[in-house]
């Protein structure tokens, strides 16, 4: 009997105890540089449900909290922090940006600010992207790079030096023949991307919606790509080579009848048609064949007139598209060279791009030639200078 009193005494002593770690506690969450309240982060006991959010001063509530539990305090753009729960009832708490997000520098209208700060919709393009991307102007580097711009070919199709059709968003619809064209600056110019080397690129800021007028006027409502080129820094003279060489060609060509399928093919559909002649007629289907078999050489035979016949009398077997393209070398070059002092500082490149077209008639051939030229100097805090020179 005593020992089973003495259990329940040690019991009741121990739901006592467990109890007593049960604490209410405040506190406050702070941003540790501004040291101003972070409304709205989210503080919550791990591995529980048990977690409020912070009040327009920052500050928050928990109830039956147990001590020795950790809280978690996150919020998007800090670094999540735990802390242990101690006997203590009321915490002050500060919170680290983070500084791989926040930090990322954005170009705008009124010159950069920190991502963090934003609230149009802009994007930016990781230019590292653009390293591993062997194309010939700065707008095919951008092909899937930023959601919402649109790059497409244009009426020149696949000619050397043609340059991708960009647009934001989708069609412009002002009024009946407008030109929707999306608006190019270039170091705070308005310019051709495409006359840029992509190696020659800081940073690309996308703004993609309509609020951008406010800043850049009516071209700005189909969108703003915004540039910006590199320049020389102070330090040592600093100088950089990039090459590359390509093979390249068409791919996915379709795969086309022979002659004798061919022809076989429309006598076919101009008898289901109703016609009662075929159009290539016995004679010409047995000369396809003599000539597939290398028993004859001549492709055509020639008509009254001494002209050679076309199309029903021919008996060539010709792959149009192996005969009209190939595969071609291209290569490029880039040399930049930069450095500089406090004071000023220099940034000087140039760029060789030679590119052999597809096709195997014609000339076809495309050559490239740029140089970009940028001297930034501050003799006085009150005057800076830039001179930016660029040739293509």
């Amino acid at each position: 009997m005593r020992r089973l009193k003495s259990l329940l005494i040690m019991l009741l002593l121990s739901i006592n105890i467990m109890y007593a770690q049960q604490i209410n506690i405040t506190g406050m969450v702070t941003d540790k540089k501004l040291n101003e309240p972070i409304i709205g982060a989210s503080v919550i006991v791990k591995g529980s449900t048990n977690g409020a959010i912070t009040d327009f001063d920052g500050k928050f509530t928990l109830t039956n909290v147990q001590i020795g539990n950790m809280l978690v305090i996150s919020y998007i753009g800090y670094q999540t922090k735990e802390i242990k729960i101690t006997s203590e009832k009321q915490y002050s708490i500060s919170l680290d940006e983070d500084t791989q997000t926040l930090d990322e520098v954005v170009v705008v209208g009124f010159g950069t600010q920190r991502k963090a700060n934003l609230t149009d919709a802009v994007a930016t393009v990781d230019t590292k992207m653009l390293d591993s991307r062997p194309v010939t102007n700065l707008g095919q580097s951008l092909q899937g790079t930023v959601p919402g711009l649109n790059l497409s070919v244009g009426n020149r199709g696949g000619e050397l030096g043609q340059t991708l059709d960009i647009n934001i968003r989708g069609t412009g619809t002002i009024s009946q023949g407008s030109n929707a064209a999306t608006l190019v600056l270039i170091d705070g110019i308005e310019g051709n991307m495409n006359n840029l080397n992509p190696d020659d690129v800081e940073s690309i800021s996308v703004l993609k919606d309509a609020a951008s007028s406010s800043i850049y006027g009516s071209r700005a409502a189909f969108g703003v790509i915004l540039i910006t080129t590199k320049k020389g820094k102070a330090g040592k003279i600093n100088v950089t080579y990039s090459g590359n060489a390509r093979y390249y060609g068409p791919n996915h060509l379709p795969d086309l009848m022979n002659s004798w399928q061919f022809a076989n093919y429309f006598n076919e559909g101009n008898a289901n048609s109703g016609s009662p002649n075929p159009i290539f007629d016995a004679d010409t289907m047995d000369r396809i064949q003599k000539y597939m078999n290398g028993e004859i050489s001549t492709s055509t035979v020639a008509n009254s007139n001494g002209n050679w016949q076309f199309h029903e009398k021919a008996n060539d077997n010709v792959n149009w598209y192996k005969k009209q393209y190939k595969w071609s070398w291209a290569h490029e070059h880039n040399l930049n060279i930069s450095g500089g002092t406090d004071k000023s500082q220099y940034y000087v490149s140039a760029n060789y791009l030679n590119q052999d077209g597809n096709l195997r008639f014609g000339e076809d051939t495309y050559d490239r030639i740029s140089t970009n030229a940028k001297f930034n100097a501050q003799p006085y805090k009150w005057l800076d200078i830039e001179v930016n020179t660029k040739y293509v």
